[in-house]
């Protein structure tokens, strides 16, 4: 063999073995599964964003934030998991709503009820860490930490003034004057009944911590208000009042639970395969809907900046499971502020046909608004957080014109069309009458519809549903009250009650199939390759692509909490 030629075999060898060693890494990554003593703690990190499902990501990569579907999962699992002795909370600032906080606590407690201690360090926080520390069988204060529980607050941003310095109209309506979506761009401040409707939301969330936290501590509901009312104070003085147990450092988490274990973290032990929480040849389906609705696929980012629930997706998830005679019942687990009506109603159908052939049970989440609630109008039970937003029965619609800002770019348009009212939704001239009452039409027609879908799930009348619609939004307490809800409670709840319809035996096991699945590794590559840049300011392509979006089922505004 000639010199050439062996170098070059040599070569190709020397690749073929640097591709086999990478991919044998890559493997290990992904299927090595990691060392958990015999006796050891759960150690969980519970700060920043918390969502419904948790993106799919490289193990190489940063993120990764936590879920209630892993912690849902994991936390089953642990329970019965005889080398889980405790659980240790390191709880920080969370950017999420009180109905994932509650959620998870109801989590803990359950975990908790397997004979296992819990124990909860708060680094820093406000009401939301506190209330989530609460559930655990001890509390401890970082000594160089604040705990700042004051009481919730909403704020609500107005666009109107900006826009129009940009040009910018926004000729959109709204049907019944709680329905305040556009708000943000139609009004330089709150109007009487966007308050009120604020003010009694609020209230009534914040009613809801002072029960839940008197609950978890035993203390007077009365006595938790004073404290919460009066913060923020000295540690010391949460210590003296009940509503924690001990100031001090993180290693005084070991000194909490009765034995010294080593501990293991959450994310190594998810990498962990058994014991598995569920099992059995009849499964229960779960399926994951979260973000704001609207045609297509899911992912990626809304025009708002939250995620896309896409109709496609979702309906075809819907769709595979109502086809999987394996799957005897199905939990829709809804977090979403609404979002497109179509999207909805595309979403609703292929869920009505779901449940004509098999249980269907809601779990709402942080919010279940305006489409979001459109979504559970056909199961047979529906459960929600006493802190969950949810209602919002309303549309709203219309346009943005654009003229004004046309003229300042220098950008003329010429409308040439067959019939009065083809243009109507052109961005560079004002509705007319005439067209004005086309949509106004239409918004009514939906809203009937939305009314009348209400009434036959709920048992109730047109006018009944109307009285309590009108686009008002109701904490899952309220909704509860007035018939919109069936139970207060959790995933697990809305679980069980899936065994229940689906005439699975209590002592009989059930597996679980979770909706969406886990992505592969191609999968993954694949979306990486498809991300696209997008430009935030680019005022003209967002206000058109929101132009798009209606009619809609949106929620009428966001609660920020201080």
């Amino acid at each position: 063999m000639k010199r050439g030629a062996l170098i070059a075999l040599l070569v190709i060898i020397v690749i073929l073995l640097g591709i086999f060693i990478l991919g044998g890494f890559i493997y290990l990554q992904f299927t090595q599964e990691p060392y958990v003593p015999q006796k050891a703690y759960l150690k969980i990190d519970l700060g920043g964003a918390i969502g419904e499902t948790a993106p799919a990501r490289f193990p190489a990569m940063k993120g990764g934030a936590l879920s209630i579907h892993d912690l849902w999962y994991q936390l089953e699992r642990a329970a019965r998991d005889e080398r889980i002795k405790g659980v240790m909370l390191r709880v920080q600032y969370l950017d999420t709503g009180f109905a994932k906080v509650e959620e998870i606590g109801r989590l803990i407690r359950k975990f908790s009820a397997s004979k296992k201690p819990v124990a909860a360090f708060i680094i820093d926080g406000g009401l939301k860490e506190y209330y989530l520390a609460s559930f655990a069988d001890k509390v401890i204060m970082f000594r160089g930490g604040m705990l700042s529980i004051s009481g919730l607050g909403a704020e609500a941003l107005f666009l109107k003034n900006t826009l129009s310095k940009l040009g910018v109209q926004a000729e959109i309506f709204h049907i019944g004057e709680y329905k305040t979506a556009a708000n943000t761009f139609t009004e330089e401040r709150m109007t009487p009944a966007h308050r009120e409707s604020t003010q009694v939301l609020i209230d009534d969330l914040y009613q809801a911590v002072i029960e839940g936290i008197a609950a978890n501590r035993k203390l007077d509901a009365a006595t938790i208000k004073d404290v919460l009312d009066r913060s923020p104070l000295a540690n010391e003085e949460y210590v003296k009042a009940g509503l924690i147990d001990s100031v001090g450092c993180e290693d005084d988490l070991f000194h909490s639970l009765p034995a010294t274990y080593p501990e293991v973290e959450f994310k190594t032990y998810s990498k962990t395969r058994s014991p598995l929480p569920f099992g059995g040849s009849k499964k229960i389906a779960v399926i994951f809907a979260s973000g704001e609705i609207n045609m297509g696929g899911s992912g990626g980012s809304s025009m708002t900046g939250g995620d896309v629930l896409g109709a496609d997706t979702l309906a075809g998830q819907l769709r595979q499971a109502r086809n999987n005679s394996a799957v005897k019942a199905v939990v829709l687990r809804v977090d979403s502020p609404g979002g497109s009506a179509i999207a909805s109603d595309i979403i609703l159908r292929e869920a009505e046909l779901l449940a004509q052939k098999k249980p269907l049970v809601i779990s709402m989440s942080d919010v279940a608004a305006s489409g979001g609630y459109w979504i559970a109008l056909s199961a047979q039970k529906i459960f929600a957080q006493p802190q969950t937003i949810t209602g919002s029965i309303g549309v709203v619609s219309g346009k943005f014109v654009l003229k004004g800002l046309y003229d300042k770019i220098g950008v003329t348009k010429e409308i040439v069309t067959t019939s009065e009212y083809a243009g109507m939704y052109s961005d560079y001239k004002p509705f007319s009458e005439g067209e004005k009452q086309k949509v106004l039409a239409d918004m009514e027609r939906i809203y009937t519809e939305f009314l009348k879908k209400v009434a036959a799930n709920r048992k109730m009348t047109v006018a009944e549903v109307d009285k309590i619609a009108r686009g008002r939004v109701w904490s899952g307490r309220s909704a509860l009250k007035l018939h919109l809800i069936d139970s207060l409670g959790g995933l697990s709840d809305a679980l069980e009650e899936a065994r229940k319809l689906a005439r699975i035996p209590q002592s009989e096991k059930f597996g679980v199939r979770i909706y969406p699945q886990k992505k592969s590794f191609f999968e993954m590559i694949s979306e990486l390759a498809d991300i696209k840049a997008q430009n935030p300011l680019d005022v003209k392509a967002r206000l058109q692509a929101y132009q798009r979006f209606f009619p809609a089922m949106a929620m009428p505004f966001a609660i920020r909490c201080f």
